[in-house]
């Protein structure tokens, strides 16, 4: 956060992104929009005093029927630890300080391994119970795993302005609404990919990793 502060980014909310986009407002290269999956406590704790120092927005994608207790729904993988999610007196505290909420379903399955109706419930009530909680509307969704199918985006496209994949990339105004790109914060720990952001080397790094990725679940689905 020190780094993108000290060259200069600016930060903006998903949805004034996507705003952007739509109304095909000019945009600085420096822009970005930070995004965090789940809603853990350690937002608060950790991540926005650090956001708030260098006069950061951020988008939050909640697991509705989780919030204020741990991540352990089903489809989490054994090895992985719980951890504390946000109260919902933490996500109205954060929200009236400019954090952006978006939904991430209620119970965080794998949407495209349930039903078109529990689907549907998943992507449409979560929406409805941030909306309901904060007064603020909720535009921006998440996929859980970053998976979804025709079924899926249908549902998301009738309910939000957007939604996030997990597919690699910089988002921009020719990307897919209902599949924006993103640049996971793992491929961003080699201090020289980081220092290279903003070339096409770094564009090409990130073409790569997606490819190895879609191999390996190509692999793993065999």
């Amino acid at each position: 956060m020190s780094f993108l502060s000290e060259s200069g980014y600016n930060t903006v909310s998903m949805s004034d992104l996507v705003d952007s986009f739509i109304e095909q407002k000019p945009i600085s290269p420096k822009t970005i929009a930070l995004t965090f999956d789940d809603g853990f406590q350690n937002f608060y704790t950790t991540a926005f005093p650090i956001l708030e120092q260098c006069g950061f927005k951020a988008t939050v994608f909640l697991v509705t029927d989780f919030c204020g207790k741990k991540n352990d729904w089903a489809d989490n993988p054994p090895q992985l630890p719980p951890s504390n999610l946000l109260s919902w007196r933490e996500i109205k505290e954060l929200n009236c300080c400019g954090i952006e909420f978006g939904a991430h379903t209620r119970t965080h399955p794998d949407l495209t391994r349930i039903s078109v109706a529990a689907a549907t419930r998943e992507i449409v009530e979560s929406k409805a119970v941030i909306e309901h909680s904060l007064g603020t509307a909720a535009t921006n969704f998440a996929y859980p795993y970053g998976r979804f199918n025709r079924s899926v985006r249908q549902i998301a496209e009738k309910t939000y302005q957007s939604a996030c994949s997990t597919n690699l990339g910089k988002a921009a105004r020719t990307s897919d609404f209902f599949a924006l790109e993103r640049v996971d914060a793992y491929y961003l720990s080699n201090q020289k990919i980081f220092d290279s952001i903003e070339t096409n080397k770094f564009d090409r790094y990130l073409r790569f990793r997606q490819t190895l990725r879609d191999v390996k679940s190509l692999i793993s689905r065999n």
